[in-house]
């Protein structure tokens, strides 16, 4: 691999590094936001069960170092709350 090859895969890989600590503050605000609109939302006990058990995935995955799995979720929650 050239010089210029090896530069640009550094710097790629830097991206994608820093890109992580992003999504790690993220999720916390998206998780909370959701368990604040489901308390007032007004859903069949199928969809608050629904919307519950994202949330709790999107936590899990969150604890366990999966920011981008975690914020996908939490956004399939959010999605299914702002649709009722």
């Amino acid at each position: 691999m050239n010089k210029k090859g090896i530069v640009a895969a550094t710097l790629g890989l830097l991206v994608v590094l820093s890109a992580q600590p992003v999504w790690a503050r993220r999720c916390p605000s998206l998780i909370k936001e959701g368990r604040d609109l489901l308390a007032g939302a007004k859903l069949a006990k199928a969809d608050q069960e629904k919307v519950k058990k994202l949330l709790d995935e999107a936590q899990k995955l969150h604890d366990g170092g999966s920011h981008g799995d975690s914020v996908k979720r939490a956004n399939e929650a959010l999605e299914l709350l702002k649709k009722k």
